[in-house]
């Protein structure tokens, strides 16, 4: 089996596949190196990963500045999809579905079911401002206390509200 495999891979290697073209490893195999053989030089793959780090050294900071808006805006959508989720339960079980927000702890949890999410830990840097009132809907899928739930990174703000009518929207 060993003597299998060594015969491949020797039958491999000898079809300079996995050879780079460089000088410095060609006079190794006994043949002389040729100036049209595939493959990159040295100076060239230097040159490469010297653009290549160029362009992330300006890239990263940019990239890393934009990361808490986006993060603000997937907490913002996350929210108003639990208050849909919310809805949608309070009209399947023909029941009144309050949601709960404890600003202090950042933790929301609904009363039917036994689930709660905590923004801190599912996005951090974002906190929970206390909402208006928690939102309460009704078995028809209206709310029967509105409200406005106010996410903030710090330097920006996204507002999810519940309007009387049950809709859920970010502002």
């Amino acid at each position: 089996m060993l003597g299998t495999f060594l015969a491949l891979m020797t039958d491999w290697m000898s079809r300079r596949k996995w050879q780079v073209a460089l000088p410095m490893l060609n006079f190794m195999d006994g043949r002389n190196y040729h100036r049209n053989s595939a493959g990159f030089t040295l100076i060239e793959m230097m040159a490469t990963i010297g653009v290549a780090a160029i362009l992330m050294a300006i890239a990263v900071p940019q990239f890393l500045s934009v990361l808490p808006g986006l993060r603000l805006n997937d907490a913002a959508r996350q929210v108003a999809t639990d208050l849909q989720l919310a809805r949608m339960r309070a009209i399947s079980q023909n029941n009144s579905n309050t949601v709960t927000f404890n600003t202090s702890t950042g933790v929301y949890s609904f009363s039917l079911g036994s689930e709660s999410y905590d923004i801190d830990q599912l996005y951090p840097g974002i906190a929970l401002t206390a909402p208006t009132a928690n939102p309460v809907f009704t078995s028809r899928g209206t709310a029967s206390t509105p409200a406005t739930i106010t996410l903030s990174n710090g330097t920006a703000i996204r507002q999810v509200e519940v309007t009387p009518v049950g809709r859920v929207r970010i502002l």
